[in-house]
């Protein structure tokens, strides 16, 4: 094996649309969008250079880093830097991460031609690793494909500004490969639940209408949502028993003004997910 060296992979998202012709992009929007390519970019990144999929950030043995903001609609060029090994040398490896990047957004928005085509260019790569075995190779696919599912939350944040702030995001490679380009139609699928999903930490709005400080407990009914549906909540926010009780002055605004907006809350929270719809919410931190 070679003796180790720095090298840099460059990948380029452009935002289109919207805010983004004026070659301007909402601040919170985009730090959503970019906390989910990080965690997609060094996760198939780890992947491409090790052919071993890590879910934990400190495993990683990529960084990603952000160049500066280009006026081409709003585009913004990262850096994966990692110390590479030999295969990556061949230029291998590089194919892999061409096709893992836009392999894991097709499969995300459903798109089969794409993933076809995709999984075709991904096993001629990992073939040319040296992984003459085919059913090595079939059993990286597999891992290809749970790695991308499990992803999805990351996907999620990474296409959050379409629609808010862009009309489409598009990832370019540079490795030959035709840029990933995700629009409304895509985001309306990757954004669609699975049954027993467990969405991460994000924040909502919500009415809350009941609250048992003994056992910790309550029912939102959340911001928007045309069925006023209660839900359970879980609540390990230690403010919760404090005399000063955040839940019960937010109990008491929504006796007073029930669903005015005044009413409702944000709450930071994990969302358990039961037929395509939020069943429960563990609330962490409240904000009146």
């Amino acid at each position: 094996m070679g003796t180790p060296r720095i090298r840099d992979v460059n990948f380029s998202l452009r935002y289109d649309g919207l805010d983004a012709e004026k070659h301007e992009i909402e601040l919170a929007s985009l730090g959503e969008s970019l906390k989910g390519f990080s965690k997609i970019l060094a996760t198939a990144g780890t992947f491409a250079l090790t052919q071993k999929y890590s879910k934990n950030v400190a495993g990683q043995e990529v960084k990603i880093y952000a160049k500066e903001a280009r006026a081409n609609c709003f585009s913004l060029d990262t850096v994966m830097n990692f110390i590479t090994q030999s295969q990556l040398f061949s230029g291998s490896a590089g194919a892999i991460l061409g096709a893992l990047i836009p392999y894991i957004f097709a499969k995300n928005a459903q798109k089969k031609e794409e993933m076809k085509y995709l999984k075709d260019a991904l096993e001629k790569a990992i073939e040319a690793l040296g992984n003459k075995d085919k059913g090595t190779i079939e059993g990286l696919i597999a891992v290809i494909d749970k790695m991308a599912g499990e992803l999805r939350p990351s996907v999620r944040q990474a296409v959050s500004p379409i629609g808010i702030t862009c009309n489409k995001i598009s990832v370019t490679s540079g490795h030959g490969f035709t840029p990933a380009v995700i629009d409304e139609k895509d985001k309306e699928i990757i954004d669609q639940l699975d049954d027993d999903e467990v969405l991460g930490l994000r924040e909502y709005r919500v009415f809350l209408t009941e609250f048992d400080a003994h056992r910790m407990t309550a029912k939102v009914i959340i911001e928007g949502d045309d069925s006023d549906k209660r839900i359970s909540a879980q609540i390990s926010d230690p403010s919760a028993s404090k005399s000063e009780n955040p839940y019960l002055i937010s109990l008491s605004r929504f006796l007073s003004f029930g669903f005015d907006s005044s009413a409702a809350v944000k709450v930071t929270a994990k969302a358990s997910v039961r037929k395509g719809a939020i069943s429960k919410l563990f609330i962490v931190d409240i904000e009146i």
